[in-house]
Formats: C-alpha cells, sequence, structure tokens
C-alpha cells in the first residue's frame, strides 16, 4: 500500500497538479463520457440480446412465439395483435423501432460530442499553457524565468496528452455500441421481413377458405 500511495502522490497528482485547473474540466468529461458510454453498451448488452439471433430461429419463433427470448415473444405478440392488415402490422414494427433506436441515437450523439470535447480541452490548455510561458518571458527575469517557462510547457503538454487519452478509448467503445446498433437494425429488418411473409400466407389462406 504505501508503494501504491507513493506512487499515486509522486506521479499522478504531481502531472494533475502540473496541468493546472483545465485537468477538472477533463475529469469531469471523462467521468461523464466514460458513464455515459458503459451504460449505454450495457444496455445494448441486456436489453437487446436477441440481435444475434440466426434467421432459422427467427422463424421457429415467429411460428411458435412461446419459443421465442422474453423481449422478442412481446414484439411478435404486439405485432400478431395488428396483423388483420399487413400495413397494421408494419406500423407496429415502426413503434418497436421507435422504442429503441431513437433512444440509442441520441446516446451516440451524445458521446460523440463528449468525445470530441475532451481532445478540444486539451488543446485549450496547449494554448493556457503557452500564454503561461510567454508571459514568464516577458516579465521574469532570472531563475524565475526558467520555472515560468517550464511550468508552461508542462500544462500544455500534459493537457494535450490527458485529452488524447481520453477521447482515444472511448472512441473505439463509441464505435462499438454504433456496431451494435447497426446489427439491432439488421434484426429488426429481418424479423419484420420474416414476418410480414408469414402472416401475407396466413391472410392468403384465409381469403382462399372464405
Amino acid at each position: 500500500m504505501d508503494i501504491i500511495f507513493t506512487w499515486f502522490t509522486d506521479e499522478v497528482w504531481g502531472l494533475w497538479v502540473q496541468g493546472g485547473s483545465l485537468m477538472l474540466m477533463l475529469l469531469a468529461i471523462a467521468l461523464i463520457l466514460y458513464y455515459s458510454t458503459l451504460e449505454t453498451y450495457m444496455f445494448l448488452k441486456s436489453r437487446t440480446s436477441f440481435k444475434n439471433t440466426n434467421k432459422n430461429t427467427l422463424i421457429q419463433w415467429i411460428s411458435n412465439p412461446d419459443k421465442a427470448d422474453h423481449e422478442t415473444q412481446k414484439m411478435l405478440r404486439y405485432v400478431s395483435d395488428g396483423k388483420e392488415t399487413l400495413g397494421e402490422a408494419r406500423r407496429r414494427f415502426d413503434e418497436i423501432r421507435a422504442c429503441f433506436l431513437p433512444l440509442i441515437d441520441r446516446r451516440i450523439t451524445f458521446l460523440s460530442l463528449l468525445v470530441s470535447t475532451a481532445p478540444l480541452a486539451g488543446l485549450l490548455g496547449t494554448v493556457m499553457g503557452m500564454l503561461t510561458t510567454f508571459k514568464g518571458l516577458s516579465t521574469s527575469s532570472g531563475g524565475k524565468t526558467i520555472d515560468f517557462v517550464a511550468g508552461g510547457i508542462s500544462e500544455a503538454l500534459i493537457t494535450t496528452q490527458t485529452g488524447l487519452i481520453i477521447a482515444i478509448p472511448a472512441y473505439v467503445m463509441i464505435n462499438r455500441i454504433v456496431s451494435q446498433k447497426d446489427q439491432l437494425e439488421i434484426f429488426f429488418t429481418t424479423l419484420e421481413s420474416l414476418t410480414m411473409q408469414n402472416y401475407k400466407g396466413i391472410l392468403e389462406t384465409d381469403e382462399e377458405e372464405d
């Protein structure tokens, strides 16, 4: 524990102090960004596990909704209540999409905004650090000049590095979320197509019997 505490105070806290006041903004951005990213990822993972279902399984689920997982079963039963016409069934699929996709799209937009804010905040720290450096060169003399210049350069480099460290992993995670959202869209399209084919056959059979 003593080694960890010493490392934290010497390395991490030392860099934090050298980064200046802008490090507080970067910390706030990082906390909001990674919390929102993980929350969105877990939502996609836990609430949309059905998205990786293969076509043959979907056909079985459509024929017998009781075999489907809980979420898909609710969707199929909701659509089944409006299968008197294909248009009503399609409208209900649109409602199902609206329960998932717009929410995820809004999250992705928000996360993309945050992930682009982090390096920009780091760039702002670079500008502030360079201003500190120029101020030291113009107003100080002797040994103080070196301290001002060193402090300004440290602030400029540390904030830029911190902004990039925050943004790069988050960018990878957001791409993963976008990929999962695309899989979800493909699932809804496939499910709707197979369901419409099934209902069309049922309706045509009923018309022939009449």
